[in-house]
């Protein structure tokens, strides 16, 4: 918890979400689940975790599980790049549009 002291970016998200010491815990717990479960080199003791935060292996992994389906469904919904540039309308795509004939 010290080290998330010194980070100014950690500081900031503490500050401006109200995180308490408890969903600091629970969000490293989370990060390490999901670290192991997508990136091969990296490992970690799901049972350690659970042990240390007093909660059992299937709420951890719940809490990821969540986590994730949340995550990815906000990544889904953010745009990326250029937004399309605008075509200016002509007649005739005007009158497809409002379903008239050519």
């Amino acid at each position: 918890m010290q080290n998330l002291e010194q980070n100014r970016r950690a500081a900031k998200l503490i500050d401006d979400l109200e995180l308490t010491p408890e969903e600091i815990q629970q969000i490293i717990a989370i990060a390490r689940v999901h670290l192991a479960t997508f990136d091969p080199e990296y490992r970690t003791n799901v049972t350690q975790i659970a042990s240390t935060l007093n909660k059992s292996r299937p709420t951890i992994y719940g809490w990821a599980d969540k986590t994730l389906e949340a995550q990815v469904s906000a990544l889904r919904m953010i745009r990326t790049g250029r937004p399309p540039k605008s075509r200016p309308l002509t007649a005739m795509s005007r009158k497809r549009r409002n379903g008239e004939p050519s």
